[in-house]
């Protein structure tokens, strides 16, 4: 299954004799999906339709979408002048024009900007007709645009695959660093109530005892096989699920946590700089799982 980023672009158009059709998405990411559409006034009612059409492609992201129809011939759209309107403002700038002399000059091209000087009557086309004519292109540019989020969401599962990945040999070497850290705080325990006590007996099962809760504090054997799990599972998602951009978000936040918790139990330098590493290339991966569906 095709890992998908939610960046991505389609267009579509078609050209006939009797109409032109071109549909354009821009897709980013988003937690739902959102869906925009700029269409005109007689095309208003395609856009519930358009968006449950879109549903069908897509999970997740931010999209927005412009389509653009034309109709030839006899179904075209008229446009015709607002004769009424048009006159009253010519006669007002005739006596403006003799009033303010050149400082009330205007043009035809000012008066077609006044609102509804213009009047564009609805094409005289069945809605069921341009469905049938609108629908096609916008799937062919749905199409298009999984296509593109299919190319970079390849990209991103190879680069989040290679950094998940990197994490196993620092993992191996933290499994090998936390018996020796155990031992050293052993014995430097040891030492410690050997000073403090100065040469007066103590019994010895009681120091191993007190020795031994102390050193369970610092045992990070718990976290060090949760994270090796969060790994695998995270891999596992990242290959075999087609919408995994929720799932990897959680085990991202399970494998900061264990890091954290791993970090702040060990107290052991080498195993601290190894998590600082970890919460580098977790936050990379945080950003990048930002734009997976």
């Amino acid at each position: 299954m095709a890992l998908q980023s939610m960046t991505g672009y389609g267009r579509a158009e078609e050209s006939g004799t009797t109409h032109f059709v071109s549909v354009e998405l821009k897709s980013v990411n988003n937690r739902f999906l959102d869906f925009q559409c700029r269409v005109s006034r007689d095309l208003l009612h395609l856009e519930p339709l358009l968006r449950r059409e879109l549903g069908t492609f897509i999970g997740r992201g931010s999209v927005n979408c412009h389509v653009h129809y034309e109709v030839y011939g006899a179904n075209a759209a008229q446009v015709t002048l607002n004769e009424p309107l048009f006159h009253a403002y010519a006669q007002l700038l005739q006596r403006m024009g003799r009033e303010l002399g050149s400082l009330g000059q205007a043009n035809v091209a000012d008066l077609l900007k006044i609102p509804e000087m213009v009047v564009q009557s609805q094409s005289t086309e069945p809605s069921e007709v341009v469905t049938e004519k609108i629908l096609p292109v916008f799937r062919q540019a749905c199409a298009e645009l999984v296509k593109m989020r299919e190319r970079e969401g390849s990209d991103l599962s190879r680069e989040l695959e290679k950094r998940v990945e990197a994490f196993y040999p620092a993992l191996d070497r933290v499994q090998t660093l936390a018996p020796q850290r155990q031992s050293e705080y052993v014995a430097k325990m040891r030492e410690r109530i050997k000073e403090l006590l100065d040469g007066q007996p103590v019994a010895e099962d009681r120091v191993l005892t007190e020795i031994g809760i102390m050193a369970e504090r610092l045992d990070v054997a718990e976290e060090l096989v949760r994270l090796r799990a969060h790994l695998g599972h995270f891999l596992e998602t990242l290959r075999e699920h087609a919408s995994p951009g929720k799932k990897l978000g959680f085990l991202q936040q399970e494998m900061h946590r264990e890091v954290n918790t791993l970090s702040n139990k060990s107290q052991y330098f080498d195993i601290q700089q190894i998590c600082i590493g970890w919460k580098e290339d977790l936050e990379i991966i945080r950003e990048q799982l930002a734009n997976v569906e």
